[in-house]
């Protein structure tokens, strides 16, 4: 007899609905019911991401800067590559988060960052809302009111608070700004990333072997097969001071943004609510 009709049908836990049979053996609650769970740690995950997970590589890109100085010329590339790297990174958190927030009556939005890929697709989709719609749409879009409402929002956030807030939300409108004339550099910089995350990108230090593809001695090179698998890709990038000063500083700016934004949501959703209630004034 077949073992589907003899094995004893699986129940949630929580709420007693018939478990798909094709949902792992160890899986005892519905995906409803874990999301509702989740949506209970969404609060307290966003405030412990923001407070530390978020910092991490801006700590990391700079800790590289500053050790380009003392550093000779082989160890100066690879800590130019960390650099470039922590700046994807932070493009990724930013748009994880960002993605989350805009998608968070749809899921729980420690889900959204949790499964979030960065892809060609939403780099593009990023840079399309921030041009079309602007920064202060993006901000209402994440459930994020005007600054200058915040001192007359219900809720229990005192005076202190409030201007915490009201800081983090001007921060968050300037930073998004930055980012509008970041546009054409930032997005062709991160769709090149993402097509290539998946894959290796081996790290050399010269390109002489490569017929017609010699590079500087202040450059460093990463290579990569095209989509196709028939082409070797050469993406060469600058190990000065000065260039990776300018991408530290890009960095600096989606950690800042990417923490205010956690900040004034979990200031204004306390218990990690997707509805907003400051629409409600």
């Amino acid at each position: 007899m077949n073992e589907a009709y003899t094995r004893p049908a699986r129940t949630c836990a929580e709420c007693g609905t018939l478990l798909d049979a094709a949902r792992p053996a160890d899986a005892r609650v519905c995906l409803d019911c874990f999301d509702r769970y989740l949506r209970g740690l969404d609060a307290d995950f966003l405030d412990s991401f923001g407070r530390l997970g978020a910092r991490k590589q801006i700590i990391v890109a700079e800790a590289c800067l500053k050790g380009l100085v003392l550093s000779d010329t082989a160890d100066r590339k690879l800590l130019a590559i960390s650099i470039y790297e922590q700046f994807i990174a932070a493009a990724s958190n930013l748009l994880a988060v960002y993605d989350a927030l805009i998608d968070r009556e749809r899921q729980p939005i420690m889900r959204g960052i949790l499964q979030f890929e960065l892809d060609r697709a939403r780099v593009i989709d990023f840079f399309a809302r921030l041009t079309s719609d602007g920064p202060r749409e993006m901000l209402d879009a994440a459930g994020l009111p005007h600054a200058e409402q915040v001192v007359a929002l219900p809720g229990d956030l005192d005076a202190r608070e409030r201007k915490q807030v009201r800081a983090a939300l001007i921060d968050a409108l300037a930073d998004l700004e930055r980012l509008v004339a970041f546009e054409e550099v930032g997005e062709r910089a991160l769709v090149g990333a993402a097509q290539r995350l998946a894959a290796p990108m081996p790290v050399i230090e010269q390109t002489a072997w490569l017929e017609g593809r010699s590079i500087e001695p202040g450059q460093v090179a990463a290579l990569a097969l095209s989509a196709g698998g028939r082409r070797l890709e050469v993406n060469v990038l600058s190990t000065d001071e000065e260039t990776l000063g300018n991408v530290v500083d890009g960095i600096e700016v989606m950690t800042r943004l990417v923490r205010n934004l956690i900040f004034s949501y979990v200031s204004l959703h306390p218990n990690g609510a997707p509805f907003d209630a400051w629409r409600r004034v």
